[in-house]
Order: structure tokens, then C-alpha cells, then sequence
């Protein structure tokens, strides 16, 4: 199951700034033709203020010859 963009509120590790931003908890690309741009985007935020990225903890399935692969 692919589930419902969220918006959340992040606090940078980095500078302390706030920050709105939008992700997916979980994405199965078996259902779903995301490309890898959108992947990054969905699980991953960058701070406005001061550049850093981290990963904000999306589970991304794929399958392959009807095993389950997940990404980390």
C-alpha cells in the first residue's frame, strides 16, 4: 500500500530551524510507477535555511520476481 502524502513539521538537525514539509510513509512500487526523483523527494527534506538533508524514514517496496525487495 501506497499511502497519502503528509505534511509535517521537521526540525533540522543542523541549524534548529522549522520547517514545513511533505513526505510519504510508505510507497510500493508495485502498485505504483514512482520514479527515483520522486522517491528522493518523498523520503528525504532539506532545510531551507542551511542546506542539510536527511531521510525522514519511508519504507519503499519493490518486486522483483514476486519476492518483496525493500529499499533503505
Amino acid at each position: 500500500m501506497t499511502t497519502p502524502i503528509e505534511q509535517i513539521t521537521v526540525e533540522c538537525s543542523g541549524c534548529g530551524h522549522r520547517y514545513e514539509d511533505y513526505h510519504r510513509r510508505s510507497m510500493n512500487l508495485a502498485l505504483d510507477d514512482f520514479d527515483d526523483d520522486y522517491l528522493e523527494q518523498m523520503s528525504t527534506t532539506t532545510c531551507p535555511e542551511c542546506g542539510v538533508k536527511r531521510s525522514i524514514g519511508s519504507l519503499v517496496v519493490r518486486e522483483i520476481d514476486n519476492t518483496w525487495v525493500f529499499e533503505v
